[in-house]
């Protein structure tokens, strides 16, 4: 009865946070980090305690049945897995960077406008725990999620055109649907696409709502204006692809998900010819180069065409070894294409390339990236001049910004570069983990999420919907090589976390002697 309980209520909890926290809105974009924040974490330390009572009673259950079963343990190990002492090791030294950082008040709640701090990371190992104990699989959650984000992209689609469902008295072309920055939008966009188009990749049935909803991610990818999301779907479509090789009708439908890609552009298009007038973001990116020339409608006829051809005439992989040939050629171009990448890009800073001197992504100096490279710059620079104790656990969560202009020389850098705008994180998630929390938080974190992937792509022979969870969470470390951690991103990854490690608590009963 208690379990029951606590399930109701984790659904009840995940449906308000996938539902309704995404479209919450408080006087427009005025101080919408602050007003989504304040969402999140009064909902959220509400269900801690409410949850914990019920965790307490729960345990105080278990403990009374294992005494009458003279069983002299609580814990049951077998149910512990390396995940969740990950997530206590990772909180604890959260606290430890917390501690002793220099910056108490700053890395309590964290910067103002982001409060990516104790409070927020300490709420997300608590809810990762009680949601993996308590949370019973419900899908009904999943069909909030899709449908709420599914909204979310479509009301960008829409601003980026001009045309606005939701009133606002102030409006700015870098802001789009009811989540804010292009950044933030973004952020949210990896984390709840990958769940909505590998249903439809993998699930058998809704596959024509399931690819609706593809179009739709896809579409607002292209239109909300940003190069970073070209390394969210690089990632989504090796990894798809990593998958899809293990089946004939997957690698047959994954030639069919690039047509819905490139179709998405060409609609883009389409509907910048019926409004030229409507799009109101820069076209100087390579975004706008695919929707307005005809590379993706030539890309989407030879997937189309891909895709008969795998489906009537190719016969499928006649042994394991094929596809762990197929696994090796992804890697070996994978790799070959970064060797590639940095090669090139490293001579064209050091001596500069014919042609190549005035393009931003192959010379990395501070404006590559629209400003990047300089963030990742800093980010270097402060790590380097920590004192070994901060090198290992952090100057404190969030607290790069603090720290940062703490620096003399780092701090006239940033003035000199970014002018009045405040730098709060190096624009690379794992740097700016390393800076806020140490190398032992950034491995921490890192290797939560690696297990994590690893224990989805094991599990996803049997269940291919698990698929879904680990491909979220590498689009999610994809994009946020350039990107950072927010309360639009973050938060939904902890939570999918703990859904995706649920176990079963059940109890054996005793038997009366």
């Amino acid at each position: 009865m208690v379990k029951r309980a606590g399930n109701v209520f984790v659904t009840a909890y995940l449906i308000l946070i996938f539902g309704i926290y995404p479209l919450y809105m408080k006087q427009g974009y005025v101080e919408i980090g602050e007003a989504k924040f304040r969402f999140f974490i009064f909902a959220s330390l509400a269900a801690l305690v409410i949850l914990g009572l019920i965790g307490l009673i729960y345990a105080g259950q278990v403990l009374s049945r294992r005494i009458r079963c003279r069983e002299a343990y609580l814990i049951d190990w077998n149910r512990v897995s390396a995940i969740d002492l990950l997530v206590i090791l990772y909180a604890t030294e959260l606290f430890v960077s917390y501690a002793f950082s220099d910056f108490q008040k700053e890395a309590l709640w964290g910067t103002e406008g982001w409060y990516m701090g104790l409070v927020l990371l300490l709420t997300l190992c608590g809810l990762y725990f009680l949601i993996s104990r308590f949370w019973a699989g419900e899908r009904s959650v999943w069909y909030v999620g899709l449908a709420a984000s599914a909204m979310v992209f479509l009301f960008g689609i829409l601003d980026r055109f001009s045309l606005y469902l939701i009133p606002l008295e102030v409006r700015d072309p870098a802001f789009i649907s009811t989540l804010g920055n292009i950044n933030w939008f973004c952020g949210y966009l990896t984390i709840w696409a990958p769940v909505g188009i590998c249903l439809f990749l993998f699930h058998k049935k809704r596959r024509k709502l399931y690819g609706a909803y593809a179009i739709i991610a896809f579409m607002a990818g292209f239109c909300q204006g940003g190069s970073s999301i070209f390394l969210f779907w690089g990632a989504l479509f090796f990894t798809l692809l990593w998958i899809a090789v293990k089946k004939k009708e997957w690698t047959a439908d994954y030639f069919l998900l690039l047509f819905l890609w490139s179709l998405s552009a060409q609609l883009v298009r389409l509907i910048r010819l019926i409004a030229p007038e409507g799009y109101n973001y820069d076209r100087n990116n390579l975004c706008s180069y695919l929707t307005e020339s005809n590379t993706t409608l030539f890309m989407g006829v030879a997937a189309l065409c891909g895709y008969f051809f795998l489906h009537l005439k190719w016969k499928g992989y006649r042994n394991k070894k094929q596809q762990e040939s197929v696994h090796k050629i992804m890697l070996l171009f994978l790799l070959g294409g970064i060797i590639c990448w940095l090669t090139v890009t490293g001579i064209n800073t050091w001596k500069g390339i014919p042609g190549l001197e005035d393009r931003n992504g192959l010379i990395f100096d501070r404006e590559w990236g629209n400003g990047r490279g300089a963030a990742i710059y800093s980010g270097l620079q402060m790590y380097g001049q920590m004192p070994v104790f901060h090198k290992l656990f952090g100057v404190g969560p969030d607290c790069f910004s603090a720290y940062a202009y703490s620096l003399p020389e780092v701090a006239g850098e940033l003035r000199d570069y970014f002018g009045a705008n405040r730098l709060t994180n190096a624009h690379n998630e794992l740097l700016t983990a390393i800076v806020n929390t140490g190398a032992v938080g950034a491995c921490l974190f890192a290797s939560i999420f690696i297990l994590f992937v690893k224990k989805c792509m094991k599990e996803g022979d049997q269940n291919p919907e698990r698929y879904a969870l680990a491909v979220c969470v590498v689009c999610y470390f994809a994009h946020n090589m350039v990107s950072f951690a927010q309360v639009l991103n973050l938060p939904f990854l902890f939570l999918i976390l703990g859904m995706g490690n649920h176990v079963s608590c059940r109890q054996k009963s005793c038997e009366r002697k």
